[in-house]
């Protein structure tokens, strides 16, 4: 008996998914820029308790200053999901794929259409580094908050600017987050679609190949609800059949 499969491949499987993806490590830098840009901002927070004798220090604008540490800490989330959804889908990816891989032919079929990879495409976006421009646009938003902050400390940027820049990144960070979450999302849903695509085709092949067990049959038709009896009548023939129950 021989076995339609690569020994090679069945040992590098063995150690783990087979599969990586580069957006995996820049996603973890964006979070761990984050997490540092937020401890850097600290230092502009008024002091809990307030010093015996006040400082004389110019602080930002404190809502400015955490509206940006809560922006890098969502962002730092963001990424940290981000990575979990594209291991998730590396571990997933033959069978994910084989789902889609049929579902594609099935669409096709229905519709009466070319068979089209458009879908594909979409589930595999994250993996492929349909965020990497999100990630680094990010990234050169928070190197341009490190900047800002080694320049304000050393006085030659104004206070002014400083708080814009902090406005600035605190919504580029925003922006990019959305766009990240939005394709997460939608390769969710069409993941999810996806599968129940594959069901239904797995109910309806199954089902069709139950007709034909003389045993199976008679409970395939009369535990039928109307839509699949009206099939019945319609496309298998089974009018006597059917008036028997």
């Amino acid at each position: 008996m021989s076995l339609n499969f690569n020994k090679g491949l069945f040992d590098a499987f063995g150690a783990g998914s087979g599969f990586q993806s580069a957006t995996m490590s820049k996603a973890t830098a964006a979070n761990s820029q984050a997490n540092q840009l937020i401890l850097r901002l600290n230092n502009y927070l008024p002091p809990d308790p307030p010093p015996a004798i006040p400082s004389t220090e110019i602080l930002p604008d404190e809502t400015k200053v955490k509206n940006c540490q809560t922006a890098l800490g969502n962002y730092g989330q963001g990424a940290n999901n981000l990575n979990a959804h594209v291991s998730a889908r590396l571990d997933n990816l033959i069978n994910d794929m084989q789902v889609a891989s049929a579902v594609k032919e099935v669409d096709s079929y229905i519709s009466n259409v070319p068979a089209s990879c458009t879908n594909i495409n979409t589930i595999a976006g994250t993996l492929d580094g349909a965020t990497d421009s999100l990630l680094e646009a990010a990234s050169t938003s928070m190197d341009e908050l490190d900047q800002g902050i080694t320049n304000y400390d050393a006085d030659t940027i104004t206070l002014e600017a400083f708080e814009a820049l902090l406005d600035r990144v605190t919504a580029e960070l925003a922006s990019s987050l959305a766009g990240i979450v939005g394709m997460i999302s939608n390769e969710v849903m069409m993941l999810d679609k996806m599968y129940k695509q594959h069901m239904q085709m797995a109910k309806s092949m199954g089902f069709s190949a139950l007709l034909d067990d003389d045993c199976v049959r008679p409970f395939l038709v009369g535990l039928a609800n109307p839509e699949i009896t009206q099939v019945l009548l319609s496309h298998f023939e089974m009018g006597d059949l059917v008036e028997l129950f």
